[in-house]
């Protein structure tokens, strides 16, 4: 064999193997099975949605309970469709759940890790591999290989120490794993351990966990699964939940006999969060952020990651920046896309779990069908029980179980001081005790703010409870909280907003029992009853109340669906179906088993269902239905809740084409109510007609919405729920083009009630326009919205809402110019925010704290950003309040490469000239303001805008030319970098603003021989309204040069020097200057997988004329000391056997003034799977 043949023949083996593996690492990186809900319009037949960001494998997508139905999946969309092929019911059901994995990247998008055309960088000296290796096939090392598991990820531990910390450590776990362990017998896992103490964002559809531990065994007819479980209802009319816990669950399908199969579930686990839905308030053409509160308004919560249903105006809507909202779950806020046009009657609801663990609560969940052809039953159970006697987080003693048990139910009486006596520390906010005497002689013993070691043994803890409830208000915000001072009475009546006193919380249990069976009397009748009891107390240390715990409900119907009409209308199938529940007076559902706005149809508020009532439901309804775009439909339903409420409510949908291609659509929605003094009605129209050509789809629509409650002896109108008619004409693309666009133009008019009586309350014009085109190499996707609001009670009130989003990503010039667009504006709020330090271990921090003055305590100006590893061990945490200022955002993201074609290099004279340039710049700008201007609102830039009308601005620009790029020998690149950010605190504002120029030039006089010069000038200024330290503008000139020489292709070391010249000309009288000497010398040792050895020494010289101890001093000299200053560092990272590799760090330094030399030193251990 010839050496051509050779290498042709191991080439060929060799892409082989690595096609191979490429396959085998994406199906072995298939995700862990997600599951979801989705929730089909009432009456629909056909249902489509984008189903994950991701591809999914087809063959995991699995409906739960599919009877009936159709599914397709588009993995170029990334769509399914559902639709129902049922002869009995031809409407999907209200709601879906669907499980699938996905690969772990969008095949449908390019994908790209590096492009030909830049095979070399100038910039790659900086990174952390410089070296150049023969290429060769990735494998995987493992410590634990098998042949039947797929696996990945690493386990680590580590510990660092020093001597000017504490020895702690920390470990991370990461392990993808599925396979088979035995015949019939398979595993799939996904842990995630990283000790991340917070939630991830909510940004994405898709949220990725930090701390996740989920195992799973299964085959064909079981499935055992441990640890991060999400726990879901089974078949059931009132049993509903969504549950994320840790612990167990089992399922198994098994036959019982040749006529009956059966399914049994088994849940034993430990719960993360409770359930709670609350209405927010929102405001006219505000997008947010929207405060989420807790069940009794505390405003600090976090919410359980990927567990909120947000809905607007009856609407599911969908997660993510490309979507419709976005969720901060550590701060509980939301905040909504430019896609949503939010307005002063819009309904916002969102459903959620949020962490709360006063108690131990444990879950225990079982379920069981058993059905054959014409039967089935089931019978479902779910129990939530905190335990009373392991409290998690407040100890209990006995005089607040006698407290709680003396209070019943009624829980808002069982309140406590929360006033600690701890040892004296200036690392936390400490009050001492104080009396006042009042004008009646009358002594109050009160709590103040103190720093005397004798005195201060109290930290007291405040709740919020609104202006004249409280004995205490704000006074000022320090490094480590906030201060509240006592307020005296004023003749008898509280003038404060704050409390130190706390409502204790109760141990309480949820419980439920469901029964329930199905009977199919022919193949298009079915009938079904179900059976529920509940059991909720609300206080499991009392004995008082405990008669209203238990309750029951009953459901029952019969249901008719699929029979042809016959005759001319034999095209149209019968659907038909009646129904009757009852639900006692204490009957209380677990989750909300009802459509969103059940109750609101109905006329109920919030309020209203406080209290509890019986309730007695009917409905019946009857259609025919062809298809999609010929239906009648015709609903009726009765109601009463006792003496609250009893009426009716009638519903009737049309939807019909005409003349081939004339589509009309209608809605009526009557109701009539009474309650003990009131009496309200409601009538509802929607009718819209549009005639579907092959291009263009013209329409309009009419609403009308009128709701009125009124006296009944009076016949005066005191509430209305809302109360409108609206006119929408619109223009649209057909569905079967490749493109899509909109343009939209309606108008509406609100009334409310006014001294008994309707009046005209607003006018509202709105338009919208929105087009999405793919152009080859070029994508364009945008929307823009336009509305004007006039408040009619008011003189000369018109509000403007103006909000939009552009996309656009594209490619010129055979791919040298490389650019994308994003742009969006809209009216938001900004929120002013307080912030903390908090002590953590050495290392894991991003601040230090220097006593400046030297009195012992903490002060906000006495805060740094950590530069020198021994002293990170602060972090610095943001504490959101109440208090919103209303500003115009915009958001402006631009990205650019820019190069000549790659050709250009081949040919001569101008064209090689210009082909040794190339340029990148990033240019991102997210401002706020309060400006009427209209184009300043518009503007992405903040340039002329006044200062006090810039409420937040975050911007980065960043510009590179590069020339001679790609060359082995000679290079320049010269960069420009600018960074701002302005942010709106509760004692004023902060900003921030870096600047700087770099021009570095490189040479390669030898292949082992490198040089380098960089010249750089730059500038830092800050300001704050609240820290007079904080107050200045630093200029900095330096060069310096650096020698590189590779001995082999093993060892490099490298000299290097730089001189650098401060002086803060905001100071002038003083003449505030620093110069700087720095002499380097780095050392790299790499030996192949085996071995890396990273050793750096620095010398720095510091003349500075300044005071040490103040911010500007702690900049000037670069966290270093006045004088010489040494530090050193070591980090030796080797492979230790298969699969285990060791990482061993060590930093030094010492500086003139300092006690002793710091140490700190890392060592960690990792296993590879």
């Amino acid at each position: 064999m010839t050496g051509k043949t050779k290498y042709k023949s191991m080439h060929t083996v060799g892409m082989a193997l690595l096609c191979i593996l490429i396959f085998l690492s994406l199906t072995s990186q298939a995700q862990e099975q997600t599951c979801k809900w989705i929730f089909p319009a009432p009456h629909q037949q056909e249902y489509e949605q984008v189903l994950d960001s991701l591809t999914v494998i087809q063959a995991s997508i699995s409906l739960a309970d599919s009877v009936g139905l159709h599914w397709t999946y588009d993995s170029q969309s990334g769509k399914i469709n559902i639709k129902s092929i049922s002869k009995t019911a031809q409407i999907l059901p209200d709601s879906l759940q669907i499980c699938y994995q996905t690969f772990p990247i969008n095949f449908a998008k390019p994908i790209a890790h590096r492009t030909l055309e830049e095979h070399y960088d100038s910039m790659a000296y900086f990174k952390a591999v410089q070296e150049v290796s023969d290429q060769m096939i990735d494998f995987s090392e493992e410590i634990f290989p098998s042949g039947k598991l797929n696996k990945a990820g690493s386990l680590t531990r580590g510990i660092s120490f020093g001597n000017t910390q504490n020895v702690f450590v920390n470990s991370s776990l990461n392990l993808q794993m599925e396979g088979e362990l035995a015949d019939n017998l398979n595993v799939r896992a996904s842990i995630t351990d990283q000790n991340v103490p917070f939630q991830p964002q909510g940004n994405t559809q898709q949220v990725q966990d930090f701390d996740n531990v989920l195992i799973e065994l299964y085959n064909d007819n079981m499935s055992l699964k441990a640890g991060d479980v999400v726990l879901r209802q089974p078949q059931s009319l009132f049993l509903k939940y969504y549950k994320n816990v840790q612990g167990l669950h089992v399922s198994t399908d098994y036959k019982v006999n040749e006529q009956w199969k059966a399914r049994t579930e088994i849940g034993a686990s430990i719960a993360k969060g409770k359930f709670n839905s609350v209405q927010l308030e929102v405001k006219e053409g505000v997008l947010g952020p929207y405060r989420i509160p807790g069940p009794s308004g505390e405003k600090y919560i976090i919410i359980m990651a990927n567990s909120e249903r947000v809905f607007l105006d009856g609407k599911l809507l969908s997660r993510g920046y490309n979507q419709d909202y976005i969720i901060d779950y550590n701060q509980g806020q939301i905040t909504f896309t430019s896609n949503v046009v939010v307005t002063q009657y819009s309904r916002l609801r969102v459903d959620y779990e949020y962490a709360e663990r006063n108690f131990s609560r444990s879950i225990i969940t079982a379920s069981h069908r058993q059905e054959r052809d014409n039967l089935a039953f089931y019978f479902n159970y779910y129990k939530e029980q905190d335990n009373k006697n392991r409290p998690l987080f407040t100890e209990y003693s006995d005089a607040d179980k006698v407290l709680l048990a003396s209070v019943g139910d009624q829980l808002d009486r069982a309140l406590i001081p929360r006033v600690d006596s701890v040892a004296f520390t200036s690392q936390r906010i400490l009050y001492q005790k104080q009396v006042y005497t009042n004008t009646l002689g009358q002594e109050i013993l009160y709590y103040e703010y103190s720093t005397d070691p004798q005195e201060a043994h109290f930290e007291v803890s405040f709740s919020e409870v609104g202006q004249g409830r409280g004995n205490y208000r704000r006074k000022e915000q320090l490094a480590n909280g906030v201060v509240y001072e006592f307020v005296p009475p004023q003749n008898g009546i509280l003038q404060g907003d704050y409390t130190l006193f706390a409502q204790l919380p109760a141990p309480n249990k949820k419980q439920m029992f469901t029964a329930g069976t199905e009977v199919k009397l022919s193949k298009y009748e079915k009938v079904y009853a179900e059976l529920a009891s509940s059991n909720q107390d609300l206080n499991l240390f009392s004995e008082l109340g405990n008669e209203d715990n238990k309750g029951f409900g009953a459901k029952g119907g019969f249901i008719s669906e699929g029979r042809s009409l016959g005759g001319k209308l034999s095209d149209y199938k019968l659907k038909g179906f009646t129904e009757m529940e009852y639900n006692s007076t204490n009957f209380q559902f677990i989750d909300r088993y009802r459509y969103i706005e059940f109750d609101r149809d109905w006329g109920l508020s919030p309020d209203q269902l406080e209290l509890p009532q019986s309730e007695k439901l009917a409905k019946a309804g009857l259609g025919i239905e062809k298809d999609r775009d010929n239906a009648w439909n015709y609903q009726f339903q009765y109601r009463n809740r006792e003496e609250q409420l009893q009426g009716v409510q009638q519903e009737l949908s049309i939807r019909e084409r005409l003349a081939g291609r004339f589509q009309t659509s209608q809605q009526v929605f009557l109701l009539n109510t009474s309650g003990l003094q009131t009496e309200n009605t409601w009538k509802r129209y929607y009718g819209q007609i549009e005639y579907r050509s092959k291009v263009l789809v013209p329409g309009y629509r009419y609403e009308v919405d009128r709701n009125r409650e009124t006296y009944t002896e009076t016949d005066s109108v005191f509430y209305s729920a809302i109360n409108y008619s609206a006119h929408r004409i619109f223009i649209s693309s057909n569905d079967t083009l490749t493109y899509r666009f909109l343009a939209d133009a309606s108008w509406r008019e609100d009334r409310r009630p006014i001294g008994g009586q309707l009046v005209d309350d607003t006018k509202a014009f709105t338009t919208n326009y929105s087009l999405q085109k793919n152009m080859g190499l070029h994508q364009l996707k945008g929307t823009f919205t336009y509305r004007r609001l006039e408040q009619l009670q008011m003189e000369n009130a018109v509000e403007t809402t103006v909000m939009g989003r552009l996309d656009y990503s594209g490619s010129l010039w055979d791919n040298a110019l490389r650019t994308e667009l994003n742009y969006a504006i809209g009216n938001g709020q900004e929120l002013k925010r307080e912030f903390v330090y908090l002590l953590v271990p050495t290392g894991e921090g991003t601040h230090t704290w220097r006593d400046d003055n030297g009195d012992g305590l903490q002060q906000l100006g006495e805060f740094y950003l950590a530069v020198n590893p021994e002293e990170k061990n602060y972090i610095k945490v943001f504490t959101p309040t109440d208090e919103y200022i209303q500003a115009y955002k915009s958001l402006f993201n631009f990205r650019l490469n820019a190069g000549f074609p790659s050709q250009w290099s081949a040919e001569k004279g101008l064209k090689k000239f210009l082909s040794k340039f190339s340029n990148t710049t990033v240019w991102n700008v997210e401002k706020k303001i309060t400006a009427e201007d209209f184009w300043q609102r518009i503007s992405p830039w903040a340039a002329g805008i006044a200062e006090e009308d810039l409420v937040s601005l975050i911007g980065l620009f960043r510009s590179s030319l590069f020339y001679n790029r790609t060359s082995p020998v000679f290079g320049m690149d010269f960069n420009f970098s600018l960074n701002e950010n302005k942010q709106l605190l509760t004692g004023g504002f902060e900003q921030d603003r870096r600047s700087a120029w770099r021009l570095n030039t490189r040479y390669n006089a030898a292949t082992n021989l490198s040089l380098r010069w960089l010249l750089e000038q730059g500038r830092r200024s800050t300001s704050s309204d609240f820290l007079d330290n904080r107050n200045y503008e630093i200029h900095q000139v330096g060069t310096g040069p650096e020698i590189t020489w590779q001995l082999s292709s093993i060892f490099r070391t490298a000299v290097k020097y730089q001189y650098s010249h401060k002086q803060n000309i905001e100071n002038i009288e003083y003449d505030e200057r620093a110069n700087l000497h720095e002499l380097g010398l780095e050392m790299r040792y790499a030996k192949a997988i085996k071995t890396t050895l990273n050793a750096q020494l620095k010398f720095t010289r510091i003349d500075y004329n300044g005071l040490a101890n103040t911010p500007v001093g702690y900049e000037m000299l670069n966290a270093l000391t006045n004088g010489s200053n040494v530090s050193w560092m070591l980090n030796w990272v080797q492979r230790i056997g298969e699969g285990l590799q060791m990482n061993l760090a060590y930093e030094g330094r010492n500086s003139e003034g300092l006690d002793k030399v710091v140490h700190t030193g890392r060592m960690q251990v990792s296993a590879l799977f």
